[in-house]
């Protein structure tokens, strides 16, 4: 069963790819988008440095993303980081997720960033990191319920739900280390979640 599983992570779950398993049909899909919905529409010239943004997103999603870190990477200003980053999440190739806090910190904090579908992170990213490709796959279940996360002192916790439920990923055998089980112990919320396979996921749905 696992094995199914992490074949569908491998494949996501947009239907012409799933049906056909052709990588030239993703390929193709995001860079449409590139050039229509992006480059096209904001008059952007420079085709290659959005390619280069794109892969620099797929290889940090499931993380939180540093705007400063990625402009010296490609070498532009923060204010046109942070610019394109709000183009792609326009397009829906990526969800950016706010930090939990007070309105100012909400705004100011550093984002987490997660791959509008699993099969295209495997696409550009090759099929690793089984852990960030769980969690990615957990957010894409949960965006409904406008998740946000935890940070504090160094520690971070994966997801707040808005009804007020607390879930931390981590991919079957992986254990939360001391202080991040000492935050998700200790933060008040209504209920607490630790979801290690998709079937945790799926007996938290029904409930």
């Amino acid at each position: 069963m696992q094995g199914i599983f992490e074949d569908f992570l491998k494949t996501g779950g947009i239907p012409e790819f799933v049906i056909h398993n052709e990588t030239s049909y993703l390929q193709d899909l995001v860079d449409d988008i590139l050039y229509k919905d992006i480059a096209a529409v904001y008059g952007i010239r420079d085709i290659w440095l959005l390619k280069d943004y794109f892969l620099l997103l797929m290889e940090r999603s499931g993380k939180v993303i540093s705007i400063n870190k990625i402009a010296s990477i490609l070498k532009i200003s923060p204010d046109t980081a942070k610019r394109y980053l709000e183009m792609f999440a326009d397009t829906y190739l990526i969800y950016l997720v706010s930090r939990y806090g007070k309105t100012n910190e909400r705004i100011l904090a550093p984002k987490k960033i997660y791959a509008a579908d699993t099969g295209i992170r495997t696409l550009f990213c090759g099929f690793r990191d089984k852990g960030s490709l769980f969690e990615n796959y957990i957010y894409l279940q949960l965006k409904q319920y406008n998740p946000q996360y935890i940070y504090k002192e160094g520690t971070e916790i994966d997801f707040y739900l808005g009804n007020k439920t607390l879930i931390e990923v981590k991919y079957h055998p992986e254990s939360l280390e001391a202080r991040q089980q000492s935050l998700f112990d200790t933060f008040p919320a209504k209920e607490k979640f630790i979801f290690r396979s998709h079937e945790d996921l799926e007996r938290w749905m029904k409930k």
